[in-house]
C-alpha cells in the first residue's frame, strides 16, 4: 500500500505514555498534523488533554481513509474495537504486546488491513526501535509514523516478535539494571552517587553510539579498550567469572519464551 501517511486520518485509540508519545512524535517531527488527528480514551479527560496540546480532535473523522492506532492494554483491545466501525480503506495499526494479527482481524471482522508493531520505551524520547510485521505487502504511512519516534525493523515473519521482544521490547530494563550497577560499582569504589550514575548513562549511550557508527565488530571495539594486563581485561575477566555472558543470552532466551506463551494465551 503506497499512500503517505497525508492521506490517512490518523486515530489514536487510547492515550497512555506508548501511544502519546508515538503520535506526539509525528506531530512533532511535522509528519503528522493535528487537523489529521482524533485521539480517543476511555479516560476522555486524558484524551481531552492529548488533543488539546496536538491540536486534534476528539470526534472521529468522516468518509476518509483512517488508520488506527490501537494502543490499549491487550486484554482492552477487543472491547476497544466494537466502538467502531471499520471500512476496507482503513488500516490498523496495533501495538498491544503479545496479540496476533489473527487475534485484531477477530476482534474487528472483516475489512481494514491490519499490521502488528512493537515499539520501545526509548520512543519516549525519539531514540527507540521499533519492529513492524506487514504480512504481504508494506505500508508506507505506517513506516513514516514509526520512523517519528526512532529507527524501524521491518520482521520477514510474525513470529519473530518474540525474538524482538527479548531483546528491544524488555532490553531497556537490562540495559537500566546495568546502569544501576555500574552506578553501584562506582559507589562501592568511592565515588558519589550523581557522578557514578552519570558516568554509567553516557558510558552506554557513548558505546552504543560508537557500535551503531562503526564498521568494526563488537568483539574488536571491546579489544581495542582492553590493554594488556590493565584495568579493563581485569573487568572483562570477572564478568566471565560471574556469567555476564550467559545471563544476558538466558534473559534474552526466557523472554522470548514468555513471549510466545502470551501469544497463545491471547
Amino acid at each position: 500500500m503506497n499512500k503517505t501517511l497525508a492521506d490517512f486520518h490518523v486515530v489514536l485509540v487510547g492515550c497512555g505514555r506508548m501511544g502519546s508519545a508515538l503520535i506526539s512524535g509525528a506531530v512533532k517531527a511535522g509528519v503528522l498534523k493535528g487537523e489529521r488527528l482524533s485521539c480517543v480514551d476511555v479516560d476522555t479527560d486524558k484524551a481531552d488533554a492529548l488533543c488539546k496540546s496536538l491540536g486534534a480532535k476528539t470526534e472521529l473523522p468522516g468518509a476518509v481513509p483512517r488508520l488506527f492506532v490501537i494502543a490499549v492494554k491487550p486484554n482492552q483491545v477487543r472491547r476497544a474495537m466494537t466502538s467502531f466501525s471499520f471500512t476496507n480503506d482503513d488500516v490498523v495499526l496495533s501495538l498491544a504486546a503479545g496479540l496476533r494479527v489473527q487475534d485484531i482481524e477477530e476482534a474487528i471482522g472483516s475489512g481494514p488491513r491490519v499490521v502488528r508493531c512493537m515499539p520501545n520505551t526509548p520512543a519516549l524520547v525519539g531514540a527507540g526501535i521499533t519492529g513492524v510485521h506487514f504480512g504481504h505487502a508494506k505500508v508506507d504511512a505506517i513506516e513514516e509514523l514509526l520512523h517519528a519516534v526512532g529507527e524501524v525493523v521491518v520482521l520477514k515473519k510474525e513470529s519473530e516478535f518474540d525474538g524482538l521482544t527479548a531483546i528491544s521490547g524488555s532490553g531497556p530494563a537490562y540495559v537500566f539494571t546495568a546502569i544501576e550497577a555500574l552506578a553501584d560499582g562506582g559507589v562501592l569504589v568511592g565515588l558519589d552517587r550523581t557522578t557514578a550514575v552519570t558516568l554509567a548513562i553516557h558510558t552506554i549511550i557513548g558505546a552504543g553510539k560508537l557500535a551503531q557508527e562503526s564498521d568494526q565488530h563488537t568483539a574488536a571495539l571491546k579489544d581495542a579498550v582492553a590493554s594488556p594486563g590493565g584495568t579493563t581485561i581485569a573487568g572483562l575477566s570477572a564478568l566471565e567469572d560471574a556469567g555476564f555472558r550467559a545471563a544476558l543470552i538466558s534473559a534474552v532466551k526466557a523472554s522470548a519464551e514468555r513471549s510466545r506463551e502470551l501469544s497463545a494465551e491471547s
